[in-house]
């Protein structure tokens, strides 16, 4: 995440023109540190807050830099820079008594629990009071802002102009209303850039079931932000999707997820025509030639027409929609014949969900966890272009020009 360079700074710092370890954190993205380095700099950031406490009941006493500690953490050895004042009057509470590496086991349970299993802000909040820490409540809520401020603008920001692929999909939540679960839905926009790197471009979280008005509401906003010319778009075949994609981007080449369709197709099929219809499929797939793929294509749905007329008729109908994929590098036809990509944000806040016990506790709570999500992810696995994409960038691009040069 990216954020300004003093958001995460508290008023009182001693050392302004230094960012704290957790903005460090922040801005370089969460995945890429172990729990040790987590806690520490958690560790840090709290017995800098108590200084600054300190600080404002003493204002004849000044900040005077800081010393390195070792302690222990139950058995994670943790390296911090502790605050100190003038006078050497201050000592942070939330230290291990003196002469003491270690944390007793209560505080050590409370610490290793603020991060690994709060569910909510909250409930780091309460775990930050029992320890005596309510000075550092304050700066626990700026980092949580701090993500759900980056989330806001990731949804308003100017985006290029130009992009080879977008990968749109809705995921179903729940979220903690009073003492009830409401729906809601979260829209995910994934792009493709020209350089062959994953963004997340748009991922809101709106009440209620997914529908085309909010489809709708996402699509024009990636036009008011400056989107305008994209070479395929990949989503499910949600009612109303399809023709609306086709509308706002002409020139785009719509691709229905494949796997949705396979799973219809084990809803409408027989449990042995169903066994065949993806057998057929997987060679439809793999077909090297486009036009060897529409042959095949058609075959497959003249063998089932019979049994299932009208789940024949639609495939057929949208035949167009299900081949896209065809048309682009054999390496990547498999990327981009489904909404898979958009699986990697979905299946981290599945994983969240699950330990959250099901549902989510606030929106807010909703909205950190989608910020700490998406920010890892374009901080680790997404930070380069992954070997796929790299083998074939220089003709998805030469394909995108091509196109749009010729329309123009």
């Amino acid at each position: 995440m990216s954020t300004g360079s003093n958001k995460s700074l508290s008023p009182s710092s001693p050392r302004p023109s230094e960012k704290s370890e957790i903005e460090k954190l922040l801005q370089s993205g969460l995945g890429d540190f172990s729990v040790r380095e987590l806690l520490g700099a958690l560790l840090s950031c709290l017995v800098h807050a108590e200084r600054g406490a300190y600080l404002q009941d003493a204002p004849e006493d000044k900040a005077n830099g800081y010393y390195p500690r070792s302690l222990l953490v139950g058995s994670v050895p943790l390296e911090l820079d502790v605050p100190r004042t003038r006078s050497g009057q201050f000592r942070p509470p939330s230290l291990p008594a003196r002469y003491q590496r270690g944390y007793s086991e209560e505080t050590q349970s409370l610490l290793l629990g603020l991060l690994s299993s709060s569910r909510s802000v909250s409930a780091a909040r309460d775990a930050l009071r029992k320890m005596g820490l309510s000075n550092s409540e304050q700066e626990l809520e700026k980092v949580a802002a701090g993500f759900m401020e980056e989330l806001g603008l990731r949804n308003t920001r100017p985006l290029d102009p130009d992009l080879l692929a977008l990968f749109c999909d809705g995921k179903y939540v729940e979220v903690r209303d009073g003492d009830r679960l409401k729906p809601a839905c979260i829209y995910l926009v994934i792009g493709l850039g020209r350089d062959g790197k994953k963004r997340v471009l748009t991922c809101l979280c709106k009440s209620g079931r997914e529908n085309l008005e909010d489809w709708k509401f996402v699509l024009r906003s990636l036009l008011e932000r400056g989107l305008r010319r994209v070479l395929i778009i990949v989503h499910d075949d949600f009612s109303g999707l399809l023709p609306l994609s086709k509308s706002l981007f002409p020139g785009a080449d719509v691709q229905l997820c494949v796997v949705h369709m396979q799973r219809n197709a084990r809803n409408h099929l027989s449990k042995t025509d169903n066994a065949e219809f993806q057998q057929r499929w997987r060679a439809l797939r793999s077909s090297w030639d486009e036009q060897v793929g529409m042959t095949q294509f058609e075959d497959l749905c003249q063998r089932f027409q019979p049994g299932y007329p009208h789940f024949m008729a639609e495939l057929r109908k949208k035949r167009e929609h299900y081949l896209a994929f065809l048309k682009y590098p054999d390496v990547l036809r498999r990327c981009l014949s489904t909404t898979n990509v958009v699986e990697a944000v979905n299946g981290q806040l599945e994983i969240l969900r699950r330990n959250s016990g099901g549902y989510f506790q606030s929106q807010d709570t909703l909205q950190l966890k989608l910020g700490i999500t998406i920010t890892s992810l374009e901080n680790q696995r997404w930070r380069s272009v992954t070997g796929r994409v790299e083998v074939c960038l220089h003709q998805l691009n030469a394909q995108f020009q091509t196109r749009f040069e010729a329309e123009s």
